[in-house]
């Protein structure tokens, strides 16, 4: 909408400066007779104040054509931004109450399970009982689990035994082969979607820092070098500051087609036109938390939902509620096929992770632990991710 003031000492003055500035469809929002002043230029005599407004056009946002010298694909995704805010706005206020209710819901429960815990805990010590119960809690937190979290799975695995009649060691044991039994369930291996005339198109996708553009990189390398199979490697991250040109050298190296796209369409175009058996994508930066963030994306890959693998970056230092979170967000906005764990190198175990092996819908395909490619990148499997949850005693 656009606003202006006028001032004058007639309202046909105004009227007619209205329709001359802002059209016919201008309306007039509020006028006031103001007492005159010098300053104003009006030699002291009491004058009009006039404030009309007029809707933008919606040619009014439209990008400017070439022949006025701008550089249309530059402005085009910003008129898109614009355009998707005005058609969406109250879908995105909408859905961002509600995301933020139900996360500050789901904060609340974890807190106050984790009280009522900690109150059972103390409970159980003043008395005296319950101490041959805690020393497989006490181990779970050496080893980065969360606390509510071992709690359920004790549950589960410990349901209508007395812990009392095992050893520390047989608790122990006992706990990890259960566990065990859901690693092997989350690494099954499943075949990748294939779409577009048999080809794999695989999506990375990503808080910032979580190593998506490396990632990138380090799949491409082994669909190569292990898969023997033809790859083809694009990004549609446009503002990292040199993402750009680290991708186009890992590409150079792999003697691999490279594009850098700007929008739906682009990408589209890109899968339809290679005659790649893989095509992988490194995604731009987004915050799980960031509704708009998750919206654009969305509107780059949410038309191939359906035949794309996205796969998303989780590090092994994440906090247990952020990997939980991030993983709902990017599931119900985007869609996930399954999770990297990536960063393992940076981190002395993942307990912090099993949470994320309790959701239904949950799957673990790769882990990386470093920056070398193509070494650093492996396909998860029940052995690996086994001695990530429990890592054998450091060394000295």
């Amino acid at each position: 909408m656009q606003i202006k003031r006028y001032e004058v000492l007639d309202i046909k003055d105004a009227i007619e400066l209205i329709k001359k500035d802002l059209g016919e469809e201008a309306v007039i929002i509020s006028t006031r007779q103001v007492n005159g002043s010098n300053d104003l230029g009006f030699f002291g005599k009491p004058f009009l104040e006039v404030v009309a407004a007029i809707d933008y056009k919606e040619e009014d946002i439209a990008p400017p054509k070439e022949s006025r010298g701008f550089n249309q694909d530059m402005l085009a995704p910003i008129y898109d931004d614009v355009k998707f805010l005005k058609d969406n706005f109250d879908s995105i206020v909408e859905d961002k109450v509600i995301y933020v209710l139900n996360s500050k819901f789901e904060e609340i429960k974890a807190f106050m399970n984790e009280i009522k815990f900690d109150l059972s805990l103390l409970k159980d010590e003043r008395t005296n009982k319950g101490t041959a119960e805690n020393d497989l809690l006490v181990y779970l937190d050496n080893i980065s689990f969360e606390r509510n979290i071992s709690a359920k799975l004790i549950e589960i695995f410990f349901k209508d035994i007395k812990l009392t009649n095992f050893k520390k060691e047989e608790k122990v044991e006992y706990f990890k082969k259960f566990f065990k039994k859901i690693i092997e369930k989350k690494v099954e291996r499943k075949k990748m979607n294939r779409l577009f005339d048999g080809k794999t198109v695989i999506a990375v996708v990503g808080n910032s820092g979580s190593g998506k553009t490396a990632t990138a990189a380090k799949l491409c390398s082994k669909f190569i070098f292990e898969k023997n199979l033809h790859v083809s490697l694009c990004t549609i991250d446009s503002l990292k500051i040199g993402g750009y040109e680290t991708l186009k050298k890992y590409a150079e190296k792999l003697k691999i087609n490279f594009s850098a796209l700007k929008d739906p369409q682009g990408l589209n175009s890109f899968i339809s036109d290679s005659q790649s058996d893989v095509i992988v994508i490194d995604t731009f930066a987004v915050n799980h938390n960031n509704l708009f963030q998750l919206n654009a994306l969305s509107k780059f890959i949410g038309n191939l939902k359906d035949g794309i693998n996205t796969e998303l970056l989780l590090p092994a230092h994440l906090k247990h509620l952020d990997a939980v979170r991030a993983y709902e967000s990017f599931r119900n906005k985007v869609g996930i096929s399954g999770v990297i764990i990536s960063k393992t190198d940076e981190s002395r175990g993942i307990g912090n992770l099993a949470g994320l092996l309790l959701l239904q819908d949950s799957a673990v395909d790769f882990i990386t632990s470093g920056e070398n490619v193509p070494e650093d990148i492996e396909e998860a499997t029940t052995e690996n991710i086994y001695s990530l949850f429990f890592p054998k005693p450091a060394e000295f």
